[in-house]
C-alpha cells in the first residue's frame, strides 16, 4: 500500500475576498474628483476664522444694512393755538350774526317786515354787517390785521347804531323781531371783538 507523502506547511488559507467579506475598498485619493472636498478659496470680505481657542472677546459681526432713514427735518403738526381758536369762533359768531339779521329783517309780527318799513335803513345794515365780517376773511382785501379790524368795528358801530335808531327807540325790541335782530348785533359785535383779542 502506497503511502501519500504530507508536504512540509499545512496549506494557507484563501484571504476572503471584499466582495465575500463585506468590506468596501476605498478608491484611491484624487484631489480633481467631485467626490473629494477642496478647500475653499480665499475672499477678503470673509477671512478665515481661527478654530482654537480664543484669548480675548468674541468678533462682533458688521452690522446688516437696514432700511433708508430720512435724516431731513421732520415737519410735526402745528398744534391750534388759542389765537387760533378764538379765530374760528369769531368767524362762526360773525356768519350766525348777519343770518339772524337778515332773518330778523325778513319777521312780519304785524304783517310788515323791516325791509318793507325801512328799506334804507334795512341795506345799510346789511352792509354794515358785511363790513364787520372783514377781520374774518382770509385776505382781507390786502389790509394788515390792525385795519382790516379797525374796519370791522367801523361796521360794528353802524350796526349797532341801526339797532339803537330802527329797533329800541321806536320801542320794538320787545318783540320777536327786536329780539333776533338784538342778537345779531350781540353777535357780530362779539365777533369783532373777540377776533381783537386773538390778534
Amino acid at each position: 500500500m502506497a503511502r501519500v507523502s504530507q508536504p512540509p506547511y499545512p496549506p494557507s488559507r484563501p484571504e476572503p475576498r471584499p466582495e465575500q467579506s463585506g468590506a468596501r475598498a476605498e478608491p484611491p485619493y484624487d484631489p480633481a474628483s467631485p467626490g473629494h472636498a477642496t478647500e475653499p478659496a480665499y475672499d477678503p470680505a470673509y477671512p478665515p476664522q481661527p478654530t482654537g481657542p480664543m484669548a480675548g472677546p468674541a468678533p462682533v459681526p458688521p452690522p446688516l444694512p437696514g432700511p433708508e432713514v430720512s435724516t431731513g427735518p421732520r415737519v410735526a403738526a402745528r398744534p391750534r393755538s388759542s389765537a387760533d381758536r378764538a379765530a374760528l369762533t369769531a368767524a362762526v359768531l360773525g356768519v350766525v350774526g348777519l343770518v339772524l339779521l337778515v332773518v330778523g329783517l325778513s319777521l312780519s309780527p304785524a304783517g310788515t317786515t323791516v325791509w318793507s318799513a325801512v328799506p334804507a335803513w334795512s341795506v345799510f345794515a346789511v352792509l354794515a354787517a358785511l363790513v364787520a365780517l372783514v377781520p374774518h376773511a382770509p385776505r382781507r382785501g390786502g389790509l394788515s390785521r390792525g385795519q382790516a379790524w379797525q374796519v370791522g368795528a367801523a361796521g360794528a358801530g353802524a350796526l349797532a347804531l341801526f339797532w339803537l335808531l330802527v329797533v329800541v327807540f321806536p320801542g320794538g325790541g320787545a318783540s320777536d323781531r327786536g329780539f333776533v335782530l338784538t342778537l345779531a348785533t350781540a353777535l357780530l359785535a362779539g365777533g369783532v371783538w373777540l377776533r381783537r383779542r386773538g390778534s
